[in-house]
């Protein structure tokens, strides 16, 4: 049975990716891969460099990205004082190796627990970092496309014309998700869901986790919005809600990187401000710069620290 339980999320991905398929059909219809890439190389100077510099800030979001779990692993006693530069290590190869290994939750938790077990976090300490890291990402799509629906309705593309009070009502019952979390947060330690008790990381803690989350999703975004093109009506918020429809939707296929459906969830949404040619030769250089570039950094820094516990280790016996 846990076999076929394996097999459900690359299966849902796969079927996923067969229903945008046919979305796509008349969108790619006439675009072949030199327009592609004509587009590609056709993006300004300035809007690549502009990207670079939210790259940067991003990947200083990524290495700060389990601070929060440390934190509560810690106000659990359940931590030792663990240096700044080796959470900022595991966190950054947890974040940026899981996006394209696939099946982000169970890499990024695998790798957490080779650093953390390695620096002697004890099981319960490694449990609360993972838990949430690995939640963070939910309460920060939760909140932002909460505000934005309750801000600005029109910038968010649903289908069917809903009346703007109804998506402003949805909006607020996003929003009332987090600050549950919040008050919860801050009014227990524990929380017993489906007979299990689930510990509480304190208000401040939450908010902190809530805060990086947005902030990371907003940084990544804003790299997308550099590279595409000046379009009237493609602003940053209507680019926001494409990228946490797009990014939910990869990250719920268990595909490697959300492959082929990330990128085909936001070219469906972009066709309405772009040709596919343009949309597509953005996806492109934001996939290589958003997901390729961290990774292969990201390998790099996890190769350089397993060569230096093997050094050590013979050096030691």
């Amino acid at each position: 049975m846990r076999r076929y339980l394996k097999l459900l999320p690359p299966a849902f991905g796969l079927l996923l990716l067969v229903a945008i398929a046919f979305g796509l059909h008349g969108v790619l219809a006439k675009v072949g891969p030199a327009q592609v890439f004509a587009a590609f190389l056709a993006t300004p100077f300035w809007d690549v460099a502009r990207a670079v510099g939210l790259l940067a800030a991003s990947i200083c979001i990524m290495a700060a990205y389990d601070l929060p779990g440390v934190f509560f692993a810690r106000r659990g006693g359940a931590s030792p004082h663990l240096p700044y530069p080796s959470i900022g290590l595991a966190s950054f190869c947890a974040y940026a190796l899981s996006h394209v290994l696939g099946a982000a939750a169970l890499t990024a938790a695998a790798i957490r627990l080779r650093f953390y077990a390695h620096w002697e976090v004890p099981p319960g300490g490694i449990a609360r970092i993972v838990a949430l890291s690995g939640s963070s990402f939910v309460l920060g799509v939760f909140t932002l496309l909460g505000a934005l629906l309750l801000s600005d309705p029109a910038s968010v593309p649903l289908p069917g014309g809903l009346d703007s009070t109804l998506l402003r009502g949805l909006g607020l019952g996003l929003l009332a998700v987090p600050l549950l979390y919040v008050l919860a947060a801050r009014k227990r330690d524990a929380l017993v869901l489906l007979g299990k008790q689930i510990a509480l990381p304190g208000s401040r803690i939450a908010l902190a986790q809530i805060a990086m989350s947005c902030l990371d999703i907003c940084c990544a975004c804003a790299i997308l919005h550099a590279v595409l093109p000046a379009e009237p009506g493609l602003t940053y918020p209507h680019t926001l809600s494409l990228y946490l429809g797009a990014f939910a939707a990869g990250v719920l296929s268990g595909l490697p990187g959300g492959v082929g459906v990330f990128d085909s969830v936001l070219l469906l949404g972009l066709s309405a401000y772009l040709p596919a040619a343009q949309a597509l030769g953005a996806i492109l250089l934001f996939r290589v710069m958003y997901f390729i570039i961290p990774a292969c950094l990201a390998g790099l820094c996890y190769a350089g620290h397993e060569f230096w516990v093997y050094a050590s280790r013979k050096r030691s016996s």
